[in-house]
C-alpha cells in the first residue's frame, strides 16, 4: 500500500493539516514506524502523521487539510 508522511501542523481530533514529507510504500505499521524514526531524528520536534496517499504530481506544493491521521493507534 501506498501512504503519505505529513507534518503536521494543526490537529484537530483525527484530521490533521500540513505538508507533504514523503511517500512511503509498504504497510501501515511500517509507514508508522518511519515516521516515529523521522520524528526522533528531528529531536521530537515534529509531529508526523501517516495519511492515505496523496494523489498529486507535485505534493510538496500544496498545504494540505483535513486529513484523516491512520497512525494514531500505532
Amino acid at each position: 500500500m501506498k501512504f503519505t508522511l505529513l507534518n503536521v501542523i494543526e490537529q484537530a481530533g483525527p484530521l490533521v493539516s500540513g505538508s507533504w514529507l514523503q511517500d512511503h510504500i509498504g504497510s501501515l505499521a511500517t509507514a508508522a514506524a518511519k515516521a516515529r524514526d523521522i520524528e526522533a531524528i528531528n529531536s521530537n520536534k515534529i509531529d508526523i502523521a501517516v495519511v492515505d496517499a496523496l494523489l498529486s504530481t507535485t505534493p510538496a506544493l500544496g498545504y494540505w487539510t483535513d486529513l484523516t491521521r491512520l497512525d494514531v493507534d500505532s
